[in-house]
C-alpha cells in the first residue's frame, strides 16, 4: 500500500520483500556511519525487522488497536526503485509527540530526496495523525543530515554530549524539533 507520495517519491509500507534492500543499506558504511542498525546487516535480523514493521501496519483501529510505528520504503519514480527509508514512531501518544528517522542511497545524496520524503512524513504526522511535536536526532557533526532537518521546518534544540557510541568511541547528537503549525 502507497501510504505518501511527492513529486519524485512513493513512501510505501515495508515489506518483508524488502529484507535484501535493508540488508544492503544496513552493510553500507556510508550509510551505517551515523545510524545504529544493530543486526539489521544480517538477513535474520532484517526478517525481524521487518516481521515487527509489517505487524505495526496492520493494527486494527476497529478492535481497540492503535497504530504507533511507520516504516517505510522510499521509492524513486517512475520506476519505484527502492532507495531508501523513513520512519514516525509515536513515543508519547498522550502528549501527541513523535520521532523520525530516515536514510537515502549514497547514489542519491544531495537531491533533497530525503527532505521530500521528511516534509512528506512530518506532513502525514502533523495533519493526519495530529502530533503536536516531531523529533529527530542525529550525529552532530553530520551536517547534511541536520541540514535535510533544517529545509524540512525542523529546530535544533539541544546537542547531547556523548549520547551514542560509534565505532568504539563516544559521539554527541543533536536533538530537533518541529512543533505543529509554527
Amino acid at each position: 500500500m502507497d501510504l505518501l507520495e511527492t513529486k519524485r517519491l512513493i513512501l510505501r509500507e515495508l515489506r518483508l520483500t524488502d529484507c535484501q534492500d535493508i540488508v544492503r543499506f544496513a552493510a553500507d558504511s556510508a550509510i551505517n556511519h551515523n545510524l545504529a542498525f544493530g543486526d539489521l546487516e544480517r538477513e535474520e535480523g532484517a526478517r525481524k525487522y521487518l516481521k515487527k514493521a509489517v505487524a505495526d501496519s496492520q493494527a486494527r483501529a476497529d478492535m481497540g488497536e492503535t497504530r504507533h510505528s511507520f516504516k517505510l520504503a522510499i521509492l524513486l519514480k517512475p520506476d519505484r526503485d527502492f532507495i531508501g527509508s523513513c520512519w514516525l514512531d509515536i513515543t508519547e501518544p498522550m502528549h501527541k509527540r513523535g520521532s523520525i528517522g530516515y536514510f537515502i542511497e549514497q547514489s542519491h545524496w544531495g537531491k533533497g530526496l530525503a527532505t521530500e520524503a521528511i516534509q512528506a512524513l512530518v506532513a502525514y504526522g502533523i495533519d493526519t495523525l495530529k502530533l503536536h511535536r516531531i523529533e529527530a536526532t542525529v550525529d552532530a557533526d553530520h551536517l547534511a543530515s541536520r541540514r535535510v532537518l533544517e529545509k524540512a521546518g525542523f529546530v535544533r534544540e539541544a546537542r547531547m554530549r556523548q549520547k551514542r557510541r560509534r565505532a568504539a568511541v563516544w559521539t554527541d547528537s543533536s536533538l530537533y524539533a518541529k512543533i505543529a503549525h509554527s
